[in-house]
């Protein structure tokens, strides 16, 4: 899985992105990863989500993309 998200708002100057991914990594099986920012400038931020095995990845991935999607993002 790995999806993209934006929010743009031109009244509040917002113009966000925010993907999700799902990778192994060195010191867990599998992880939800996350990376957010603005989409006009290199800054971002990430954060890792580490899971047991890709099943339960897969559902923190669709939470996390259920939320951001209630919150007024969309598919890129």
């Amino acid at each position: 899985m790995n999806t993209t998200l934006i929010r743009v708002d031109l009244e509040k100057h917002m113009d966000r992105r925010y993907s999700v991914a799902i990778q192994p990594t060195l010191l867990d099986p599998v992880a939800v990863i996350c990376v957010w920012g603005s989409r006009r400038s290199s800054y971002q931020r990430i954060q890792v989500h580490p899971a047991a095995t890709r099943e339960d990845a897969q559902k923190v991935a669709e939470k996390i993309v259920r939320a951001k999607i209630q919150r007024g993002y969309f598919p890129d």
